[in-house]
């Protein structure tokens, strides 16, 4: 069984599947006291060797749940470690970090958890919503409606990112029309309409670390650096064709935690770069399609993990090639053998993430069968970095004895990966996207304090700027779409937890009342329909 050390203070992993659910586990559990409002966190027992628990499942979606992701909440973390609050912008992040901040002077118990919690969960599916979930709450807050004639989301992110210790000002979301919607978390506004991909869509995106720019591929082939501080197009890269095949769509692609690195997958393809040399740090075909990536690693060596459609889970090295290896040789293994038959099934893998904080080699798996994994990829790193063994003793060897052999190389195949911890949805549904959150410790308040002061630096500009008027790639929309019929919507549910000024609550109202005029309407609308 592993350590506790290796694993994170607090992991959320999230799942969205073809049946428009979303589902949630924990590494700790949500306890109620009188008042409604107030959750305390404790730490789930593990003695029977169990880290995830189910927190939530929920209907979000009519049809499949095609993207989610989940933001830092760094303004929890700011609560938990007494950065000032007046550096949010956001003012649900304030909210959020006030109660935090209440909670702490009044708890007595030393089993309450004080340390930061997840944000904001942002969903989209194929019915064209873009749902937006408390997850400390574990309730809807907000519903987006795509801009008209832009198709359903296909992917999405928060900027910064995850990863990143700052909390998020905006998102963004590649829609099946080849555009990109840029909006602004503060009140889901649409800032910019990025152009630049083709009608097929845009299968995928990664926001850089630092929030300034991010990377696209989709259904054209083509992968696309945007500058998010000028909201333009910055680079088009356009994948190699091939003989005899059709063009191949960008099915994954992932930036390194520190942003010095990046990955995308096509086809059977798995291609890295380094963003500061421009060098190809990797260019390999595997066996069968490559649905996703992730980096691991740390100071000794980065690596990526891939997700294949035969259920195979290779590690790959993407480091510096010393001066003895050889030009087109790359250290690999396969930390999880294929599938020994022709159609891989429920043994597919379909999605895989990264896990910060740990041991820095933990990743989070869904195959097609609706199993969950979280495995810690250390051993495959630490055979390759070794040269594939430990080097033990000779003597004790025989190198005769076949079994021997077979037993030490069964031993060598267990130690490449350790499954921590597996869940299955239900009985098996089929997963379509993954979303994990995790705090690691002190580290991660190391890197906020850091972060928090280039907080100002790093949010996009607005588009006011004369550099954005020049770019033909940009789409600008003047009214939000919060006065528009497909805009964002407000939860009243919500409303009636916040404790708001006489104008703000004259406000709240008139919102209510619109939303009531709205609903009204598209009952009438039914009705004359099923007359």
């Amino acid at each position: 069984m592993a350590t506790d050390s290796r694993i994170p203070s607090r992991l959320i992993i999230v799942a969205g599947t073809y049946d428009g659910v979303l589902a949630g586990w924990d590494t700790v559990e949500h306890t109620r006291d009188g008042d409604q409002n107030d959750i305390e966190l404790k730490l789930l027992r593990r003695n029977d060797g169990r880290y995830l628990k189910l927190s939530f499942a929920m209907a979000a979606h009519e049809g499949s749940v095609r993207c989610i992701d989940v933001s830092a909440g760094a303004a929890v973390a700011a609560a938990a470690n007494g950065i000032d609050m007046g550096a949010l912008k956001d003012k649900e992040d304030a909210k959020e970090t006030k109660e935090v901040v209440r909670k702490r002077q009044r708890s007595d118990s030393t089993d309450s958890i004080t340390t930061p919690s997840p944000g904001t969960l942002l969903s989209g599916g194929y019915d064209e919503n873009i749902n937006v979930f408390n997850l400390q709450k574990h309730i809807q807050t907000g519903e987006l409606k795509t801009p008209n004639d832009l198709g359903s989301p296909l992917c999405c992110s928060f900027a910064p990112p995850v990863s990143s210790a700052s909390p998020p000002t905006h998102a963004l979301v590649g829609l099946t029309s080849g555009k990109i919607v840029l909006y602004k978390k503060r009140d889901w506004s649409v800032q910019h309409v990025l152009s630049g991909h083709d009608e097929g869509g845009v299968h995928c995106l990664a926001v850089h670390p630092t929030g300034r720019m991010a990377l696209t591929g989709g259904r054209d082939g083509k992968i696309i650096l945007w500058d998010l501080m000028k909201g333009r197009l910055a680079f088009v890269h356009k994948l190699p064709k091939i003989k005899g095949r059709r063009k191949e769509a960008v099915n994954h692609i992932v930036w390194s935690d520190d942003g010095s690195r990046y990955a995308y997958c096509y086809g059977t393809k798995i291609t890295a770069r380094d963003v500061g040399r421009g060098e190809e740090l990797l260019d390999v075909e595997m066996v069968s399609r490559v649905n996703q990536l992730a980096f691991i690693g740390g100071p000794e060596g980065m690596f990526v993990a891939a997700a294949c459609d035969d259920g195979g889970l290779p590690v790959l090295e993407v480091g510096q090639l010393e001066e003895s290896d050889e030009a087109d040789t790359r250290r690999a293994i396969m930390a999880i053998e294929p599938v020994d038959r022709v159609v891989a099934g429920d043994d597919r893998f379909k999605c895989i993430r990264s896990v910060e904080g740990g041991s820095g080699f933990l990743v989070v798996t869904a195959n097609s069968g609706g199993v969950v994994s979280l495995m810690d990829l250390e051993g495959a790193a630490r055979m390759m970095l070794t040269g594939g063994s430990d080097g033990g003793d000779d003597e004790g060897k025989d190198s005769d004895d076949e079994s021997d052999s077979d037993s030490d190389e069964d031993e060598e195949t267990e130690a490449a990966v350790e499954i921590l911890d597996s869940v299955r949805l239900g009985s098996g549904a089929r997963i379509t996207d993954l979303a994990v959150w995790s705090y690691g410790g002190e580290e991660d308040d190391e890197e906020l304090d850091d972060n928090q002061e280039n907080e100002s630096d790093s949010e996009p500009s607005s588009s006011d700027d004369e550099d954005e008027k020049e770019a033909p790639v940009v789409e600008e929309v003047k009214q939000p779409p919060a006065k528009t019929k497909r805009g964002w919507k407000e939860n009243k549910n919500d409303k009636e937890k916040v404790e708001l000024s006489p104008e703000a609550v004259e406000k709240a109202r008139e919102l209510v009342g619109q939303a009531k005029k709205r609903q009204k309407k598209k009952k009438q609308k039914l009705a004359k329909k099923s007359e």
